[in-house]
């Protein structure tokens, strides 16, 4: 038994030796080819990964540098929004201080021309009444109608 066991284990190496120079022979350099270029591939495929990666970050660090400008820009325009409108505002307010003034003066002019065509109108009917009263109390027009133009310029001014 222990003979059986002997020649099988040197019939098992044998075969084993003669399916390993087999395979050497037809199939090793071909596998040892495919393993090759496998390695090459995967090497590769690394490098471009890290190219990748590398290409990835200066995209990102780029699309970084835009937004910071896009902001550095939006905040500009913000500023400069702020302050037209603020230029705008003080120009309205402006604007309509001077036309309220305008108004205003306008309005003193209407009032002081009415005030005076007032006064005269008031003059000259002051002055025809007292010259009708004046002509039937005394008879020299002429003398009393002078006098009372006299005493109203002293009276009005």
């Amino acid at each position: 038994m222990e003979d059986l066991k002997l020649e099988l284990i040197i019939a098992a190496m044998i075969n084993f030796a003669i399916l390993f120079f087999v395979f050497k022979h037809f199939l090793g350099k071909k596998l040892s080819v495919a393993i090759e270029e496998r390695r090459k591939h995967l090497k590769a495929s690394a490098e471009a990964e890290d190219i990748a990666k590398s290409k990835l970050e200066e995209a990102e660090a780029q699309v970084k540098t835009i937004l910071d400008e896009a902001r550095a820009n939006a905040s500009k325009i913000e500023k400069t929004a702020d302050e037209l409108s603020k230029q705008n505002t003080a120009k309205t307010l402006e604007k309509a201080s001077k036309e309220a003034e305008y108004i205003l003066e306008s309005a003193r002019s209407q009032i002081e021309k009415d005030k005076l065509d007032m006064v005269n109108s008031m003059r000259s009917k002051v002055l025809d009444l007292s010259l009708k009263l004046s002509s039937k109390l005394f008879s020299k027009e002429t003398a009393n109608k002078d006098f009372l133009e006299k005493e109203l310029d002293v009276l009005t001014k």
